[in-house]
């Protein structure tokens, strides 16, 4: 069991370098921005993401839902919606990349551009249903890009032999280990007393690499 631990956790941080959870990592961002400015509950939403991305990156990867994987159809849409997030993010990029100009000079924090943006929080079960569905379609998005080979054969052949207190532990340290950029970018923005200018260049540089990493998926 500590053999496939190393092995789910070495090959975990070696794939979580891959263009889909950069552009997961920018959207991670994005949603922050768009609720409203509330630390308790961005947290629990934050955590929520995370959760149901990796319980869609289980399913789409490892469970019924790889099926998805195949079909043209799913491919064709997915890249298309990689486009318009690649977009996006790109303007994103530029309009983060000003305000860490304007949080340098002497403007103040109204001039920002989630400060003059209105956030939008819908009330009640909704948030975190959209949270979920977040996390589910953009774990969906990122099966395009292919997980490890010898992961793939490990795990569905336990899956196979009906191994499933081996196999979860397994593939659920693979998943986890392999958003490692993702956990860096929650850690980041929990970081409190953060510099306006700090924040603003590293959001800044992960919309822009996400935006740039869109080229890799359509190859």
């Amino acid at each position: 069991m500590d053999n496939l631990w190393t092995i789910a956790g070495g090959a975990g941080l070696r794939d979580g370098l891959n263009p889909c959870i950069f552009m997961t990592c920018a959207v991670f961002i994005a949603h922050g921005f768009w609720l409203k400015k509330n630390s308790l509950r961005i947290g629990w939403l934050r955590i929520i993401f995370g959760l149901a991305y990796a319980a869609g990156a289980l399913g789409f990867n490892f469970g019924p839902a790889q099926i998805f994987i195949f079909q043209k159809n799913f491919i064709f849409a997915a890249k298309i919606i990689y486009f318009v997030l690649g977009v996006c993010a790109f303007v994103s990029g530029i309009l983060f990349f000003k305000d860490w100009f304007l949080t340098r000079g002497k403007l103040t924090a109204e001039d920002l551009t989630d400060e003059k943006a209105k956030p939008f929080a819908p009330s009640g079960l909704a948030v975190y249903l959209t949270t979920v569905i977040l996390g589910l379609v953009l774990s969906a998005l990122a099966a395009l890009w292919p997980i490890n080979n010898y992961i793939m054969l490990l795990g569905n052949e336990a899956i196979l032999k009906g191994q499933w207190q081996t196999v979860m532990p397994f593939l659920a340290g693979y998943v986890f280990s392999s958003m490692w950029p993702l956990w860096f970018v929650w850690a980041t923005l929990s970081i409190k007393n953060l510099r306006p200018s700090l924040l603003k260049i590293i959001c800044a540089s992960i919309f822009f690499t996400a935006s740039s990493c869109v080229i890799f998926i359509f190859k």
